[in-house]
């Protein structure tokens, strides 16, 4: 089940999201993603290079409903389908679920865009090489939300 989500008021009630991208890619509810245009249609898709990766970046969390799905972890934002997307904002603190994060992680970390991993997700920076990142999630703390999951703080890498 991944899943992203504010972890209080504030970052519902100045949220930006965009319900109209399109999926270019079968998409599920914590993907990582790039929001563009392509044709005159707004798209949501995975970052594929360093550049996308280090841009500005938007987070999937689509409403399930799809009452015949037994299972949350079932659903799935299909390629051609909107995907709601939500910006990332600045100094917010999120809750994400540890199945969107490559690797060992610790209080402590920065967490970036995976761009080998090509499926939303993420990954601990490395502070010789990852630079110039506008969003960058900071680990507060271990929780276990979803199960394993992370309280971050919304910054850059500069």
């Amino acid at each position: 089940m991944s899943k992203i989500k504010f972890q209080n008021y504030s970052g519902i009630k100045n949220e930006q999201h965009n319900p109209r991208a399109v999926a270019q890619s079968d998409l599920r509810n914590g993907y990582i993603v790039v929001n563009g245009i392509d044709n005159g249609t707004e798209i949501a898709r995975v970052p594929e290079t360093d550049d996308d990766a280090k841009g500005g970046l938007y987070f999937v969390w689509n409403t399930i409903d799809k009452p015949e799905l037994d299972n949350e972890s079932d659903f799935v934002i299909k390629a051609g389908d909107f995907a709601r997307i939500f910006k990332f904002p600045q100094d917010e603190l999120l809750e994400i679920t540890g199945d969107l994060v490559t690797g060992t992680i610790a209080k402590g970390d920065l967490l970036v865009a995976d761009v080998a991993a090509n499926g939303g997700k993420l990954r601990k920076a490395d502070p010789a090489t990852d630079t110039e990142y506008a969003v960058a999630l900071e680990v507060l703390e271990l929780t276990s939300f979803g199960g394993k999951g992370y309280t971050v703080k919304v910054t850059s890498i500069a």
